[in-house]
């Protein structure tokens, strides 16, 4: 319940306290005195945007609520009996916010103002004809807060998840054709067996084989001219040794000895050709294997456009990776269908269960509204909340055998119908309610609202608009029982209402010394309330006839 208002430095709202009460808090003055302002300035502080006027200086607005709502509670880091709450609005347009001393957003502020105050004029009853209003007002009625939640996170999940199976199933062709790409090419490179040292000793092996023929011929050669010519140089240097050490002469032991030596590094020569000879014994059918394992290597080098073998078995591990990311992608496809037709089910169960509980609440809430409706006048009024399925011929989301459209509130839409006179057919209230008819049909709603949930406090402003006689007095009846189950702040200028029960307030402008305004609110007394509806029966100067009604207004008032 909202306990205090402070307003400072906001246009002509100088310097404003107000105590509220509970139950009806009546709020009347003189067109221009700052009521809507006022209102206004409370919704800035509970991080709404308003119209204000521009600012010289910071202006300072706070309030008081206690006790806190026990769904309030729930949101806040640590429980408290008061709550208090703090705006400070700059020249430059920006605006601070406070919760207990604490900064908070304005985002944050608006999510929690829905436990504390909501405000109405007549303006805020066009909210009657939007679907998505009519709804929340049914849901709200049915306590079914939890279920929608939870509801709304299946759908979250399914929505995603949805989303999922559709691209996988997108990419699932198109996986297919490139696995069907990838495979031949693993394949083949697989078989290849590739190996950088093999490929390496291949083409050693290939540049001896390039001059094998001129090799062999010529090393052939001067191996038979070395061993098997009739002029071998072995046998020539044996023979040169066996004649020569015969001469009787002292210098030829060096002369044979040398001889020796030369004949000795040529049998070495000879020796070490034969070894080459060896290295070239590869045969021929070898040879064409190792040529034909070597083209192999360099073909794919070249189908695959790469440089070198390290390259080449670079990119068949890189093939490898893809062609597995891709099964991976497509083994991803089935459980995911799974797990959605799964998930699919729950939401239709859940969509179903928010359907029976709407209509069985649609029921209850129509016949108390009709029965508000009769008590604020309207007694041949009809009011009636269509429940209905949201059918789709080509939904493929069957429940009962028809297709459905899934939403995130459900698979059922909510219409609030109205018949004004006994000869019209229902209608949408968009197409039949006047603006007195949706004021009265706005707290028809709270009222009945009332009886099943803790409302917020209710602020109405102006909300008895083209109302008058007896519909004003009815209006205020019902207004002074509303009164009686949660804290309403009422901006009026009907004397009907203006003389309930309850807290009344007057405000009014009046001249400063500076040549300016200030806006002055008091909460009045019995015989100035007596004045005030006086005021409004008849001007600013009330006849005695003005306050001997005003009288017997307030007294009735008090007596029913």
């Amino acid at each position: 319940m909202l306990r205090r208002l402070t307003i400072q430095r906001l246009a002509f709202l100088r310097s404003m306290e107000l105590t509220w009460g509970p139950g009806l808090n009546i709020l009347t003055g003189e067109t221009g005195a700052g009521k809507s302002l006022l209102i206004e300035s409370l919704g800035v502080l509970l991080g709404f945007r308003a119209d204000l006027p521009p600012l010289s200086e910071k202006a300072l607005i706070e309030a008081e609520f206690s006790p806190v709502p026990p769904a309030l509670q729930a949101h806040l880091e640590e429980p408290t009996d008061t709550l208090w709450l703090r705006g400070e609005l700059l020249p430059s347009g920006r605006r601070r916010l406070f919760l207990n001393e604490s900064p908070i957003s304005a985002s944050t502020l608006r999510s929690l103002a829905y436990y504390l105050v909501e405000i109405h004029s007549q303006h805020e009853t066009q909210q009657l004809f939007q679907a998505p209003f009519q709804r929340e007002l049914l849901d709200t009625y049915a306590e079914l807060t939890a279920e929608v939640q939870a509801y709304q996170a299946t759908y979250e999940r399914w929505r995603a998840l949805s989303q999922t199976v559709s691209t996988l199933r997108s990419q699932e062709a198109q996986a297919a054709a490139q696995l069907a790409w990838l495979a031949p090419q693993i394949e083949e490179l697989d078989a290849a067996r590739l190996s950088a040292e093999e490929y390496a000793a291949l083409e050693q092996t290939i540049r001896r084989l390039e001059h094998q023929e001129q090799a062999l011929a010529l090393l052939s050669h001067w191996h038979h001219q070395l061993t098997e010519a009739p002029q071998a140089p072995p046998a020539l240097l044996r023979e040169a040794e066996k004649q020569l050490s015969r001469l009787p002469l002292p210098e030829i032991s060096s002369l044979v000895s040398l001889l020796e030596q030369a004949r000795l590094l040529v049998d070495e020569a000879t020796t070490q050709i034969e070894t080459l000879l060896g290295t070239f014994t590869l045969d021929p059918a070898e040879a064409q294997q190792v040529r034909q394992r070597y083209d192999a290597y360099n073909n794919l080098l070249l189908k695959y456009r790469v440089p070198t073998l390290e390259a080449l078995i670079e990119l068949r591990e890189k093939l490898r990776t893809e062609y597995h990311a891709l099964l991976s992608q497509a083994n991803q496809l089935e459980p995911a269908e799974k797990e959605l037709q799964t998930l699919t089910a729950s939401l239709l169960e859940q969509a179903y269960r928010l359907e029976l509980a709407r209509l069985a609440a649609a029921h209850t809430l129509s016949d108390e509204v009709e029965k508000h409706l009769s008590e604020l006048g309207l007694p041949h009024a009809r009011f009636h909340i269509a429940v209905e399925r949201l059918t789709d011929l080509q939904s493929p989301y069957l429940w009962e055998g028809t297709g459905v459209q899934l939403t995130p509130y459900g698979f059922s839409s909510v219409t609030f119908l109205l018949r004004t006179h006994p000869q019209l057919p229902l209608a949408p209230l968009s197409e039949v309610a006047s603006g007195g008819e949706l004021s009265r049909i706005m707290l028809a709603l709270k009222a009945a609202l009332a009886e099943k949930v803790q409302l917020p406090t209710l602020i109405l402003d102006e909300i008895d608009t083209g109302l008058s006689g007896e519909g004003a007095r009815r209006m205020g009846d019902f207004l002074r029982k509303m009164g009686q189950r949660l804290q309403i702040i009422l901006i009026t200028h009907l004397p009907a209402i203006a003389a309930q029960p309850g807290w009344h307030f007057r405000i009014w402008k009046e001249p400063t010394a500076e040549g300016g305004w200030e806006t002055r609110v008091e909460r009045l007394e019995p015989e100035a309330r007596i004045q005030e509806v006086a005021r409004l029966l008849s001007g600013e100067t009330p006849s005695p006839g003005a306050l001997a009604a005003a009288r017997e207004l307030l007294t009735t008032a008090e007596r029913s």
